[in-house]
């Protein structure tokens, strides 16, 4: 795993994020996935906090399932591993109080990303687990 942290008093800075980010995001694309499912799990102040296991057909998320209810879920519940990417680049452009990530060594994806945008501002902190990524092979 790559772990990698930034904070108001972080001396990497968001320098050295970027570079991890790109670095991780490279070795993903390297992966050449486009289908593929995952497990996506979110904590915080916001809506389904089950972990769900995500469909990705070409780049798009096809289906989300509840893995604690076992009952489909709206597809915007679910996101991609480029969604995922898309996250930390933001919050690193937007200089968050706390931003930290891991990268799975092997695929380059987010596998923890933990992040608060503001010590002032309640319940704006988020925790993201990503796990699994398997490739869906295309039908015979």
């Amino acid at each position: 795993m790559l772990v990698v942290a930034m904070s108001c008093s972080d001396a990497t800075g968001p320098g050295h994020q970027t570079r991890d980010l790109e670095a991780a995001h490279r070795q993903w694309r390297a992966q050449n996935l486009h289908t593929y499912a995952f497990t996506v799990q979110h904590s915080c102040f916001c809506g389904n906090v089950h972990p769900l296991y995500v469909l990705v057909l070409s780049d798009t998320v096809a289906g989300v399932l509840d893995l604690e209810t076992a009952t489909t879920v709206d597809l915007p519940a679910g996101e991609t591993v480029e969604d995922l990417f898309t996250f930390v680049q933001d919050a690193i452009d937007h200089r968050p109080r706390l931003l930290r990530v891991e990268y799975d060594h092997a695929k380059g994806f987010p596998t923890e990303i933990d992040y608060d945008g503001e010590a002032q501002v309640a319940d704006d902190e988020i925790f993201i687990r990503a796990s699994d990524i398997h490739l869906i092979p295309p039908r015979p």
